[in-house]
């Protein structure tokens, strides 16, 4: 599962990241708000080409595969977030991670995005997918709940820990 193919569903087109997506996403991520529970600020376009070089490029240790999609609205051709998957082939988990620009929140675009996500990891065999969620942010919560994750008892960095098994929640 090393190349990141382009999903379309739900009025939304998934493109794997690219290093020319940058200067749109910057316009995306520019608000400081966005960063209330992820940490962080609001990148650059130069610093926006150096971490999507890095992540086109991929991992280091051919154990992980990274897999980002710019999120765009298929009818007006807008980004409006991106979608992650960091696949750990060697225990076959994925974990999800999902951001979606303050003027699209609210509209169920980080859901159907990851949603995509979610289908395309358990197609590659996936045996457990996880995402990390500050405990604070009640609209993250319900992604992860809306794809089948319920959380655990484990914390990574003040986020708790959420969890799907294929074949748990109807998946």
């Amino acid at each position: 599962m090393s190349s990141t193919p382009p999903l379309r569903g739900r009025g939304l087109r998934l493109e794997p990241l690219a290093t020319t997506h940058a200067a749109e996403m910057e316009h995306v991520l520019a608000d400081a708000a966005l960063y209330a529970y992820i940490g962080g600020s609001p990148p650059s376009r130069a610093d926006l080409e150096a971490r999507y070089a890095r992540q086109v490029a991929g991992p280091r240790d051919d154990v992980y595969a990274w897999h980002t999609w710019v999120v765009r609205l298929a009818d007006e051709d807008t980004a409006v977030g991106y979608v992650q998957a960091t696949v750990h082939g060697d225990d076959g988990v994925a974990e999800l991670a999902w951001v979606i620009g303050t003027p699209w929140q609210g509209r169920g675009l980080a859901s159907d995005a990851a949603a995509l996500v979610l289908e395309f990891v358990l197609a590659s065999g996936v045996g457990r997918v996880i995402a990390h969620v500050h405990p604070e942010h009640v609209a993250s919560q319900r992604v992860a709940a809306r794809l089948g994750l319920a959380p655990t008892t484990r914390t990574v960095d003040g986020e708790v820990e959420w969890e799907a098994r294929p074949g748990i929640h109807g998946r």
